[in-house]
């Protein structure tokens, strides 16, 4: 059997098998290239949420009471600014007729402001925001 060539056995990868193999990897790598951008992105977003609420609860803290009706302040702090305002709260006698009891109440007898702060920032393609509210006493400065 001299004048006959034996075929070996092909063992290993074809250039299109390689081919193939190599693009799916690509595009996996994409995608999660992709994941991974996004993620860091949200994180990003996440710290500026923080950062604002914690920014409207040192705000309220500072304002525990106001000491006129319909305060408006307003201020910024580094990429925020911030919103403060407050407005009467209806009288007892509006609140239990709309169905909360007197003695739920905290400060029967004493007038009670809302008050709102909100927070403001620049996002990537809008204004972003961060509102809180609550309802604080209103008081007269002592002399």
């Amino acid at each position: 059997m001299c004048g006959s060539p034996q075929k070996s056995a092909s063992r290993g990868f074809s250039m299109i098998e390689m081919l193939v193999a190599l693009v799916i990897m690509s595009l996996s790598l994409g995608v999660l290239y992709q994941a991974a951008t996004a993620s860091a992105r949200n994180v990003g977003v996440a710290s500026q949420y923080t950062e604002a609420t914690v920014l409207a609860e040192s705000v309220l803290a500072e304002n525990s009471f106001v000491t006129a009706e319909q305060v408006t302040l307003a201020g910024s702090f580094a990429d925020y600014s911030w919103e403060l305002a407050s407005w009467p709260v209806p009288p007892a006698d509006v609140l239990v007729s709309g169905g909360i009891t007197e003695d739920t109440l905290p400060f029967a007898g004493v007038p009670l402001q809302f008050l709102r702060v909100r927070v403001l920032w620049a996002g990537r393609s809008d204004q972003r925001e961060v509102e809180l509210l609550t309802i604080v006493p209103l008081r007269e400065l002592q002399p």
